[in-house]
């Protein structure tokens, strides 16, 4: 008996040592395998820097070069990055070179050698490519990159350069007017399924809780210089978040606003912000933000009636007319908001009664890009999302505005 239990005693410290060590050695593999993720992630990050700067690059050298005018005559928008054309994925460049053909999507189809036939061998060109490929993915896992222009989106940050209690020489004051924006932007056709049951009052409801988040004083602010205590009423549960009266760092925040819901914002999220100077890039927004703007251009204006918002063939003309002006080897401001008050019927003498033009409201530069970055290892999956400012042209002194690993 002393002998059978000194081996199950033996037996129990030898299967909990193996046990252990399974354990760490799967830590261990899990950290090593994690740690190459996220460098392999940050190398994703790097080549998408050196495409935007590419893509800069190009772009400058197209609008000064002699061929710059026969392109400003071609229906050619130049304004879209490259970066978000071509995202980058050592996983497709593997397929390619490695594999001989990109990945068949479901349902399409690709022609293979005729019957009977050999497939042809890869030409010199085509073999050096190949080795040239498969020394630089010789490496484990995998990354690849994503980026978005931040310059096509509505600003919530907006709020908190704005006085809610600015006095208005006529009509309403930026505060408002921006309230009004984007309410507008949420009422229109296209969204109403995603409102169901949800009223235009409760609407701007959320848009008001989403300016008073922001803004710098700590009351409700009404439309009309009007005021309804104070915010933090209206989060009375021990768990919630409470106004920061700053601007937000990531888009994420918002969902802690007291009227946005997921069942609605998620759908739209796409189109809004909280980075850039306030003006929208209409060559890559959505047509619903252009025709928002539109919307908010003409209430400015004195001279001009009220647009119905409801009219599907002013809104395709009116933004056709701004899309079209995106044109050539380089977009101009001044042009598009001209071509705009052209189609309006704003002569040279109303123009100088508005209290803004169309110009103040838009840009036609990127500047704010997102970016979303994957590095793998086997199962292991590290992901970074960033916001860069590029605004330097040397790309080591690009302003990092948001990182955050997960």
């Amino acid at each position: 008996m002393m002998v059978i239990s000194a081996i199950m005693l033996l037996s129990m410290v030898i299967l909990e040592f193996v046990y252990s060590t399974n354990i760490n050695y799967k830590i261990a593999v899990n950290e090593r395998e994690r740690l190459q993720a996220f460098y392999l992630a940050e190398s994703a990050l790097n080549l998408m820097k050196v495409e935007i700067k590419i893509d800069k690059q190009l772009k400058y050298q197209i609008a000064s070069s002699p061929i710059a005018s026969a392109i400003n005559n071609l229906p050619i928008n130049l304004s879209e990055p490259m970066c978000q054309q071509f995202p980058f994925s050592t996983a497709l460049i593997r397929g390619f070179f490695m594999g001989g053909a990109l990945p068949v999507m479901p349902g399409s189809e690709v022609a293979g050698p005729a019957e009977g036939k050999e497939p042809e061998k890869d030409s010199s060109a085509t073999a050096f490519e190949s080795e040239s490929a498969q020394e630089f993915l010789a490496f484990d896992g995998d990354f690849d990159g994503q980026c978005e222009d931040e310059g096509g989106k509505i600003n919530f940050n907006y709020f908190y350069g704005v006085d809610p209690a600015q006095q208005a020489l006529s009509g309403n004051n930026p505060y408002d007017s921006y309230k009004i924006l984007i309410a507008n932007f949420l009422k229109q056709e296209r969204f109403s399924k995603l409102f169901t049951g949800i009223t235009p009052e409760k609407i701007d409801e959320s848009v008001r809780n989403v300016a008073d988040w922001v803004d710098k004083n700590d009351v409700i602010n009404e439309l009309g210089n009007m005021t309804q205590g104070m915010e933090d009423s209206l989060y009375t549960n021990e768990n919630d978040a409470k106004p920061v009266n700053a601007k937000l760092l990531s888009l994420d925040e918002i969902h802690l606003v007291d009227g946005i819901d997921d069942t609605w914002f998620m759908p739209v999220q796409d189109m809004f912000t909280v980075y850039g100077d306030n003006k929208v890039n209409v060559c890559i927004a959505e047509d619903e933000v252009v025709w928002t703007l539109i919307l908010a251009y003409a209430a400015q204006n004195p001279n001009l009636p009220p647009l119905n918002q409801k009219d599907p063939e002013l809104k395709k003309k009116l933004v056709d007319t701004v899309k079209f002006g995106c044109t050539g080897a380089q977009a101009q401001v001044n042009k598009i908001a001209a071509d705009l008050d052209a189609a309006l019927g704003i002569g040279s003498q109303s123009q100088g009664s508005t209290t803004g033009g169309f110009a103040n409201f838009i840009t036609t530069e990127s500047r704010y890009f997102s970016l979303k970055l994957t590095g793998q290892v086997n199962e292991t999956m590290v992901n970074i999302m960033t916001v860069l400012d590029i605004k330097n042209t040397d790309p080591k002194r690009w302003r990092m505005l948001y990182y955050k690993v997960y």
